[in-house]
This record gives structure tokens, C-alpha cells and sequence, in this order.
């Protein structure tokens, strides 16, 4: 039998979705869904016209770099933070995912490193084996609020391949926000070592107390700099798979459009609804960020009931990093969803091991994700606690 690659044989499982197949093996069980970062609130009405009156005679090819409406609208919608940005600086992509993807790809060689906070979106382990680099991890900690190390720290883990810092903001899975003080000290020291800054800012609409800067703000970082957005969190619509790449730097963008011709274009169904989505006005997004600071909120007060778990209450984005009293999460997590059950009903966490470069980081902890209305959140806790009693009175 022919031998698969070293990529394909190196590629970690996702620690959001891989325990999906019990869910669908006990069809009798009801799981409440924490472990994914998908939204119960109903799509904007405005979209789902845009989807009903899409009626083309053809559903034809459009230009790989998305449609000329849809780049001129994404450069209006972002010139809130960058009054200069224009079509010219964004290219459409299938999602932030190929976004994060087409920049790994960019500006790295094989073999190549990219250095992010630690932990970070699991699936920047997967886009960086793709890519054939490696995810440098810079540790944070609960205990300094996630905040970035100092320089010198920084400095320490700088290597000729090292080509640029990846981090979002607000942060998955930390919910920590960097300020326009912390993001221009990371400018600084990215030119002092000329990196790019890749900001993966798909969450930016999502803060509870203070907003974040976003590093488009920043105009000394205007040539190293990659934003990723996405319209998937911010418009409950997940599955669009709609994102973009946004650089004020003309020689990327050359190369990014080169790499959108590779796969051709994004569908030109989901640019049509993008472009409906971007016309909606401020007060949805406020709206928005009221219901998920409701929501992280009674998450955080819930599992601060339970003895021995430790939490954190987030700045932004929904989820919460969190600290169970048990030695494996990812055992754990895999009692939840294969043989727990209370009057017919689990809940799915993610291990907290995936979110780090090292997998027996993050053992004891776990992310979830406060996307549903409160009545389920505070209920999925309950059963939690109940689980906990459960699986440590079998395996502690």
C-alpha cells in the first residue's frame, strides 16, 4: 500500500470536532454543544434575503480575488480603523481559514517558524503542517491576564526562521484583548526583527467592557501587516465560509492574488450575502456584543459555583478558558460524550491540550463556548458539576 506524506501523517486532530462522532453514535442524547464556537442566533434577516433573491441564470466563475463589490464593501467596512484602505488591499477568501492559510503560505519557506501566544486557535496548528512550518508557542498565563511576554523574552525565542507573530485579538480561546500600547510595542519589536504581524481579528466585534485596537490602527506596522476577518462569528453565519485577507502591502497582495487563482474563486453566493452583511448598521453590532457579554458572564458565574474549577471572566470574543479538577481533559472530555449521561443529556467540552503547541500543556483545562441562550448555559453547568462528581469518584 502506497505511504501517505509526512504533512498528512503529521496533521493533528482538531480538539473541537473530533469527539462529533458520538454524538451522532447516541441519537438518544441530548449533547449541549460548548466545545464549538457556534452561535444559536438567528442569522440576520438581511442575509437570508440576500440568499432567497440570489437567482443568477448562471452561477458563473468570478475574478479569485472576489467580486469588485464585495472587495470595494470590505474596504469601506474596515476603513473604520484604516481610512486609506481600498479594494486593492483586500482579497476574498473561503473563509478566515484560508486567509490564515494563504498567509502561512505567503511568507514562509518549509520549515520556516511562526511564533504565537500560547494557547491559541487550535487550527493554526493545522494551517502551519499544511504550510510545512512550525507554531513557536510564546506562553501566557491566567495569572498576568494572557498579556504578551516582555521583549526580552520575545527576543529569546527569535530564530533566522522565524518569519512573524500570529495572535487574535480579541483572543481564541483567552478572551484577552491587547490595547493600542501592548500592540505598538509588539510593532517595534516585529521591525527591529523584521516579522510580519499576522492579526487574526475575526472576533474584533465581540468586546464587553473596552474595544479592542485593531492593529489596522497601527499605521507604522502599514507593510508587515496581515488582518484576517471573517463573517462567520460576528453574523452567526458560520457556515457562509467567507472571509478576508487585508494587507496594505502591494507585493503580498500580488502573490495572494496568485494564490487565489490557484483554487479559482469563493462562491459567489456567499460574496453576495457578505456584501448584505456589511451594510448592517452599528446598532447590530451592538446588540451583538450585549448578548455574548450576558452570556460569558453567566458561563463565568456558573462555573465559579463548582468546587475546584477556576475560570476567567473574558474581554472579549465568548469563549473561557478553564481549569477542571481532573488530571486528563482529554479522557474527560471523552467520558462527556461516549458514556455520561444524566436524564438523557451530556455536554461536549473542548480538551485544552489542543490549544497549545505542546500537548501535555493545557491537561487539566478546557474551552468552552457561551453560545447559547442562558437557560441552556447555566443548565449545560449543571450538568458539568454532575459529571465531574461522576467521572472522579470512577477514575480519580
Amino acid at each position: 500500500m502506497p505511504s501517505l506524506s509526512f504533512r498528512a501523517n503529521s496533521l493533528q486532530e482538531s480538539a473541537i470536532r473530533k469527539l462529533d462522532q458520538y454524538q451522532f453514535a447516541r441519537p438518544e442524547i441530548r449533547f449541549y454543544r460548548l466545545n464549538i464556537g457556534q452561535p444559536d442566533i438567528q442569522t440576520p434577516l438581511p442575509l437570508l434575503d440576500a440568499i432567497s433573491s440570489f437567482q443568477p441564470k448562471v452561477i458563473a466563475y468570478g475574478p479569485s480575488d472576489g467580486l469588485p463589490g464585495l472587495r470595494t464593501a470590505a474596504a469601506k467596512y474596515h476603513s473604520r480603523w484604516c481610512p486609506t484602505l481600498t479594494a486593492e488591499n483586500v482579497s476574498v477568501t473561503v473563509g478566515g481559514s484560508e486567509a490564515l492559510l494563504f498567509a502561512f503560505t505567503a511568507i514562509c519557506d518549509p520549515g520556516d517558524e511562526i511564533l504565537a501566544p500560547e494557547p491559541y486557535y487550535t487550527n493554526y496548528n493545522g494551517f502551519a503542517t499544511v504550510a510545512g512550518i512550525k507554531i513557536k508557542p510564546l506562553s501566557t498565563h491566567l495569572k498576568n491576564k494572557f498579556s504578551l511576554p516582555n521583549n526580552q523574552t520575545l527576543d529569546s525565542l527569535v530564530t533566522p526562521k522565524t518569519k512573524a507573530i500570529v495572535f487574535s485579538n480579541p483572543a481564541n480561546p483567552t478572551g484577552k484583548i491587547y490595547q493600542r500600547a501592548e500592540l505598538e510595542r509588539l510593532t517595534r519589536w516585529a521591525q527591529k526583527h523584521d516579522l510580519f504581524i499576522i492579526a487574526d481579528e475575526v472576533y474584533r466585534r465581540i468586546w464587553f467592557d473596552k474595544p479592542p485596537t485593531s492593529m489596522l490602527e497601527i499605521e507604522q506596522a502599514k507593510t508587515r501587516l496581515i488582518v484576517v476577518d471573517s463573517m462567520s462569528k460576528t453574523y452567526s453565519a458560520c457556515g457562509l465560509r467567507l472571509g478576508f485577507f487585508i494587507s496594505r502591502n502591494p507585493f503580498l497582495m500580488e502573490k495572494i492574488a496568485r494564490l487565489g487563482q490557484a483554487r479559482l474563486g469563493a462562491q459567489p453566493l456567499a460574496q453576495h450575502v457578505a456584501m448584505a452583511a456589511l451594510k448592517l448598521p452599528e446598532e447590530y453590532y451592538e446588540t451583538i456584543r450585549k448578548t455574548y457579554k450576558t452570556r460569558t458572564n453567566i458561563l463565568f458565574n456558573a462555573l465559579s459555583k463548582i468546587k475546584g474549577v477556576s475560570t476567567h471572566k473574558p474581554e472579549g470574543a465568548f469563549y473561557l478558558m478553564t481549569k477542571l479538577p481532573v488530571k486528563d481533559t482529554e479522557h474527560f472530555a471523552h467520558f462527556l460524550a461516549s458514556s455520561f449521561q444524566h436524564k438523557n443529556e451530556t455536554i461536549m467540552v473542548a480538551p485544552g491540550s489542543g490549544f497549545y503547541a505542546d500537548p501535555t500543556r493545557g491537561r487539566d483545562e478546557i474551552r468552552l463556548a457561551a453560545v447559547m441562550e442562558k437557560e441552556k448555559i447555566e443548565h449545560a453547568i449543571e450538568l458539568l458539576s454532575i459529571a465531574l462528581q461522576k467521572y472522579n469518584s470512577k477514575y480519580a
